[in-house]
């Protein structure tokens, strides 16, 4: 039972799994966004690119000789085709590619890691890739890959069926007007797929979202490992806090014999107390304790000869109310000035 991944994945395991470059994206996502992006762009583009393409081709039988054409006329034909293509397309090409760096941000951030460019042996390892063959990762992806063709072929099939009467009317268009109605009909088919696209990718998000926490979810050995890595062992932890309240009880010790006066219950709570008119504004609490350690404050005090006063509400409240350090609170000033001036008459200092 300790081996099954019921366990969801901690932060530090879903940062490990981000500087691996494994993150929770969908293709999907991403394919339908520069799929309706392209054919916007084309659609917004076609003025310009009819009106380049015609100026190019006007431009260019102006040009050609009477006489056959050379070698070099062939080239500058060649030529300043490439270029009005380029004019064509790139800004489609850069829609695109700004589409899919947006939307790949958008679900992921930015992620800078190498380690995915990194080889890993396994993937060529035959009986590994068959197992992946028929993973349960395969089998969606290929019905991902057929449910995408179905939905492209029934939505060209039905927007060219749409279309079918106006087939004879091409007859008798020129040709702008029939690569206008084919435009038209592609156009119109393009984003009527990329909107199916758009729906299943909805779905597919959803998906790659469950499988991806899925992935990560740990053992409850693995959630002990990593706290005994990140934290350091439960039993190292208990020493040192157990070494540190030791220093802290030696160095609150040091204080007892400083105190002008220890206020005990008189054997449950011991609190030293200690004033300095001159430096400080109040009392103010060196060292306090319950059982052993108020044993241990009333025997340093005795062998001091730090006065020690019995007066059970005061120890408790004082032990309760006042940490070690602070001054005496405002409600407890009329009590300890009472103790105090009970040491100092004893002491001859008034």
């Amino acid at each position: 039972m300790s081996q099954e991944r019921t366990f969801s994945a901690t932060p530090r395991r879903r940062q490990q799994a981000r500087e691996r470059g494994q993150v929770f994206r969908s293709v999907e996502l991403t394919s339908a966004v520069i799929l309706l992006v392209t054919f916007a762009a084309i659609r917004l583009a076609v003025p310009t690119m009819g009106r380049s393409i015609t100026a190019y081709v006007v431009d260019s039988l102006s040009k050609l000789p009477t006489n056959d054409l050379t070698a070099l006329d062939i080239r500058n034909l060649f030529i300043g085709a490439g270029t009005v293509g380029l004019k064509v397309v790139i800004p489609v090409l850069g829609a695109a590619f700004v589409a899919g760096l947006m939307i790949n941000v958008a679900q992921v951030g930015l992620v800078l890691t190498g380690k995915g460019l990194t080889p890993d042996l396994s993937h060529i390892n035959p009986v590994q890739g068959f197992t992946r063959l028929f993973s349960r990762r395969a089998w969606v992806e290929l019905a991902k890959t057929l449910l995408k063709m179905v939905i492209v072929g029934w939505v060209t099939y039905s927007t060219v069926l749409s279309q079918a009467k106006n087939l004879p009317k091409l007859l008798d268009m020129g040709m702008v007007e029939s690569l206008r109605w084919v435009g038209t009909v592609t156009y119109s088919a393009g984003i009527r797929a990329g909107v199916m696209m758009l729906v299943m990718a909805a779905f597919d998000w959803f998906y790659q979202y469950w499988e991806y926490e899925q992935g990560l979810k740990m053992t409850r050995q693995e959630i002990i490992q990593e706290s005994r890595e990140t934290e350091g062992r439960p039993e190292i932890k208990g020493k040192v806090r157990e070494r540190m309240r030791q220093l802290s009880r030696r160095r609150m010790m040091t204080q007892v014999p400083k105190a002008d006066v220890v206020v005990t219950n008189p054997t449950h709570f011991a609190v030293a107390i200690r004033y300095d008119p001159l430096k400080m504004k109040a009392p103010v609490v060196v060292a306090k304790g319950q059982g052993y350690v108020a044993l241990r404050i009333r025997e340093i005090a005795q062998a001091a000869r730090v006065t020690i006063v019995e007066n059970k509400p005061l120890a408790q409240a004082l032990y309760k109310t006042v940490e070690i350090g602070q001054s005496v609170p405002e409600q407890l000033y009329q009590a300890v000035a009472e103790v105090l001036a009970f040491v100092y008459k004893l002491k001859g200092k008034i």
